[in-house]
């Protein structure tokens, strides 16, 4: 066994998940398509995509805790092992988990623009993140394992990664998946502005234009967080009214 694997393990066995005062949920959307909830630190929204031989987890979650949680949740659901994990930016709610998902043998995926963000800002994502959140873990520096394009697609084509433009931050991906219509937003999409701190806010509204302007058949969007589940693709101009009255 490799020392990054039994790293990995010494690590995880600390964890006690009755220790969680927070919860974590649940929700079959349609068909394959998973929606988890969870609000350990702050309230996030994550997917998971139960495929033919294997699973695809959308998020790596905030930490390795809230991985190894959701990875025994999935395991309620589905026996097919999990096999890759999108981080779909660079931030902890986002990349917090990939210890415990590498140390299971999860590939982890994201684009150059996410590798390379992740390798130079990681320290001050964290601090960051420990200012407004100070019982947030010091998590090791766990990069990618897998760098794909900026557009790539997973599950012979059943999870499509799309990359529009800088907006939350400079990498952010949507996830679409065309069978079930349903769009995930990321931290790219949400009911409330969030943090805007790593936000691009000169092209936020033309990255989100241009996503309008792809005209995707959406039967719902998945918000990155806050209230997750949002029929029909209004969520879009909801946050394009947001960014335009924070501008007045």
């Amino acid at each position: 066994m490799n020392i990054l694997k039994l790293f990995s393990i010494s690590i995880i066995s600390c964890f006690s998940i009755s220790t969680f005062a927070a919860e974590l949920s649940i929700k079959k959307l349609k068909d394959a398509v998973y929606v988890v909830e969870d609000d350990y630190f702050y309230k996030e929204n994550s997917m998971f995509y139960i495929g033919e031989e294997h699973i695809t987890v959308v998020g790596a979650t905030w930490s390795n805790d809230t991985a190894l949680l959701l990875a025994n949740e999935i395991k309620k659901i589905s026996n097919k092992p999990i096999k890759e994990v999108i981080n779909t930016n660079y931030h902890p709610d986002r990349a917090g988990g990939n210890l415990y998902w590498k140390s299971i043998g999860a590939t982890i995926i994201s684009t150059q623009l996410t590798y390379d963000l992740m390798q130079q800002d990681w320290k001050n994502v964290i601090d960051f993140t420990k200012k407004s959140i100070s019982d947030y873990p010091r998590l090791p520096f766990i990069l990618p394992t897998k760098i794909m394009p900026s557009d790539f697609q997973l599950q012979n084509g059943k999870i499509k990664s799309i990359y529009l433009g800088p907006s939350h931050t400079k990498d952010g991906i949507f996830i679409y998946f065309p069978k079930e219509e349903i769009l995930y937003g990321n931290c790219i999409l949400k009911e409330k502005l969030g943090n805007l701190s790593y936000a691009d806010l000169d092209e936020y509204p033309k990255t989100l234009q241009k996503l309008k302007n792809l005209n995707l058949k959406i039967s719902y969007i998945v918000a990155g967080h806050d209230s997750p589940i949002h029929e029909g693709s209004g969520l879009i101009d909801h946050y394009l009214s947001l960014l335009e009255k924070r501008k007045k």
